[in-house]
Formats: C-alpha cells, sequence, structure tokens
C-alpha cells in the first residue's frame, strides 16, 4: 500500500500527520512484541510523507527533533491521543527541487491531503501537478467550498488526467502554540467522501479506498466514510456555519462566544442565515441525489440557526481562524465562505446582497489591517 502524502502543515495537516503516525507507531509495538501471527490483527500501513514548501519549514522540523508533539488536555485519559507524546519516522520531502530528506523522491503520488488554505492550494498543488495523474486521489480538508473548481481550472484543466477528488470536514477542536506541536482540545469526527455525487465512475468504491482505510485505521480521527451527498451536505451545512461566525468575530474582533453579545450582530446574522438557507437548499437541488424533501430537512432556517448557536456554544472560548488572519494581516478565506455563496446565488438568481456585503467589509477590514500605518 502506498503512503499517503500531506500538503499543508497547519493545524489540520499535523493533526492528521500525527494521527498516522501514532498508528504505525502502535501497529510496529504490537508486531514487536506478538511477531507477525498469522492471526495477527496489526495491519501494517506506510508512514505518512510531509511536504515541505519552503526552507523554514525545515530547520523548524530539525529542531522539533524531526517529530510531532501532541498534547490531550481536555481529553479523558481512556480516549485515543490522550495525554502527551511524540509521533515519529515521517518521510518528508522538499517541493523545491532538492532530495528528499530521508529517501529517494518517487515519480508518482497516490494518495495526497491537502490542508493548506483555500486561496493557496492552487499554487501550491502546481509543484506536484507532474506527480498526480488519473490514478491519484486529493482529500481537500479546507474551509468553504470552491477549491476543487479552481484547482481544476488552473492545475488539472484535463479531465482525462485529473485526479479523483475527495471532500473532508474534521471537527475536532486542534490547535498549535509552537512549530510542530499541536494541543487536541477536543474530539470530533473526520468525516469524508467523494466530491462528486453525480460521477462515481471511478473504479475504487469510496468505501473501500486504500486512502480512506488509512484514515479509518487511525484512531484518533475517528473518520467516518460517507456517500457522496453526504459529504456535500456536511460541507454545506458547515459553510452556512462559517458564513455567519467567521466574518462576524472578524468584523467585531471578538471570540466565538461573543459574536451574538450585541443586538446589531444577531440582527446581521439571522440576515445572513436567512439568505444562505435559500442559496444551500437551491444547491442541494441542483446537485444531490437524495430526494428534495430528505434533503431540505436538515437544511430549514431553524436548523441552520441551531447549528449555529451549537458551534457558538461548544467554540465559546476560541478565535476563528479568519479574525486571526485579520489580525496578522494574512488573506482570509472569505472567497470561498461567503464568497462562494455570492457566486452561486448569482448563478442560480438568487438574492445574495448581505453575504456581498459582509465579504466586501473583511476584504476592507483585512486590507487595513495588511496597509502599514504611516
Amino acid at each position: 500500500m502506498e503512503a499517503i502524502h500531506i500538503l499543508g502543515l497547519g493545524n489540520l495537516g499535523k493533526y492528521v500527520a500525527y494521527a498516522l503516525m501514532r498508528r504505525c507507531q502502535q501497529t510496529a509495538s504490537i508486531l514487536a512484541a506478538t511477531g507477525p501471527a498469522p492471526t495477527s490483527r496489526a495491519i501494517t500501513f506506510p508512514a505518512p510523507t510531509l511536504l515541505f514548501h519552503r526552507p523554514g519549514l525545515l530547520a523548524d522540523w530539525e529542531a522539533a527533533g524531526r517529530s510531532i508533539r501532541c498534547t490531550s488536555p481536555t481529553i479523558g485519559a481512556g480516549s485515543p491521543g490522550a495525554g502527551e507524546s511524540r509521533a515519529e519516522g515521517f518521510h518528508v520531502e522538499m517541493l523545491d527541487g532538492a532530495d528528499d530528506v530521508t529517501r529517494q523522491r518517487s515519480d508518482g503520488i497516490k494518495y495526497l491531503i491537502v490542508t493548506t488554505k483555500a486561496h493557496a492550494t492552487a499554487a501550491a498543488l502546481a509543484p506536484l501537478r507532474v506527480r498526480l495523474n488519473s490514478n491519484s486521489h486529493i482529500l481537500f480538508l479546507q474551509n468553504g467550498m470552491g477549491v476543487s473548481d479552481e484547482v481544476s481550472a488552473k492545475v488539472f484543466a484535463d479531465q482525462r488526467t485529473r485526479p479523483t477528488y475527495w471532500t473532508g470536514i474534521c471537527s475536532a477542536g486542534v490547535y498549535s502554540e509552537w512549530p510542530f506541536t499541536i494541543v487536541h482540545a477536543g474530539r470530533g469526527p473526520l468525516t469524508i467522501g467523494l466530491s462528486e455525487p453525480k460521477s462515481q465512475t471511478r473504479s475504487d468504491s469510496y468505501s473501500q479506498n486504500p486512502m480512506a482505510a488509512q484514515l479509518l485505521d487511525a484512531a484518533m480521527l475517528e473518520t467516518l466514510v460517507v456517500p457522496p451527498d453526504g459529504i456535500l451536505e456536511a460541507q454545506l451545512r458547515k459553510l452556512v456555519i462559517n458564513s455567519v461566525i467567521n466574518p462576524l468575530t472578524a468584523l467585531y474582533n471578538c471570540k466565538n462566544g461573543a459574536v451574538f453579545d450585541s443586538a446589531v450582530a444577531r440582527k446581521v446574522a439571522d440576515h445572513l442565515l436567512e439568505e444562505a438557507g435559500v442559496i444551500v437548499r437551491a444547491i442541494l437541488c441542483s446537485r444531490s441525489e437524495e430526494p428534495r424533501s430528505v434533503a431540505f430537512a436538515a437544511f430549514t432556517d431553524e436548523k441552520l440557526r441551531e447549528y449555529v448557536n451549537d458551534v457558538v456554544q461548544k467554540t465559546a472560548k476560541n478565535t476563528s481562524s479568519m479574525l486571526q488572519d485579520v489580525q496578522a494581516g494574512r488573506p482570509t478565506e472569505i472567497d470561498y465562505i461567503n464568497g462562494y455563496l455570492v457566486h452561486q446565488a448569482r448563478i442560480l438568481g438568487l438574492p445574495h446582497k448581505q453575504h456581498e456585503e459582509v465579504t466586501q467589509l473583511i476584504k476592507q477590514r483585512n486590507h487595513q489591517e495588511a496597509t502599514p500605518s504611516t
């Protein structure tokens, strides 16, 4: 079985890499203690490969002892990944043409997990284009929607040689304090599925794919593999949640739990939810093979409001990624969240004023933060 490559080593990339490597270490320990007996239930998977896109990452990697350290301060001792431990033994590759740090670079990549920021994905994948083909599988683990369409247009324009796309949504709470460290602050499943609901022409079944098998076997990830319609619905649900919480926390400069403290913010949130509900239900009509009554049951205005309120409560102490980006003067993912809803609304001929205004406000705020004062 071929190794999983991981592109993007932010919090989510490190989390997935750590979980996969810990599974490899645990299997090695079992085999060392019992031997490769015919009755052994231990399954051996190859170590994941980390893809470094800049030289500075290599220096951080060396300083970290060529390992990823994870702590789980709020998770019970009996849960997967509890306590503090290190994962080591990764393969590492530089993407600037340098030789692999730990082994010779292979010609192709069969399984690739991408956790880069949405706006950086196409550029990050460009150097890997020659190593990916129609037999490859790419799992996108990112905020927002529309990334795969952009990647197809800019990187894999030829549909005949385009890799199979997967989408994933991670519900775990993960943050970092130092390079190559993560804090696993809250459990939650990694939900994955094929990205193309009506185009299941590939030979690999989504439930039998070797990449999915490796993710399923990493207990810490709590991976769920769902049909294409299921992953589309999960994406849209998270998109609506992010389209309210992320921009409002960035505009009001507050933690998630304080996002509805003002009457003005609550009113804006209601407008955003009402507009988003109409758009996502229309998207479901055009893309999902589920009966409309089944698909719509989870996307009523009341349900969408419940989802948002639930996430606000569960992540009350969190600082949204959009607020972090604005504070740091980095580009945000607004074009792939509210901007995506605006784009789809235009295609479908639906109202989008509220989300368009919020998108522009975030861009103005981001520009102000990124522009040095004189």
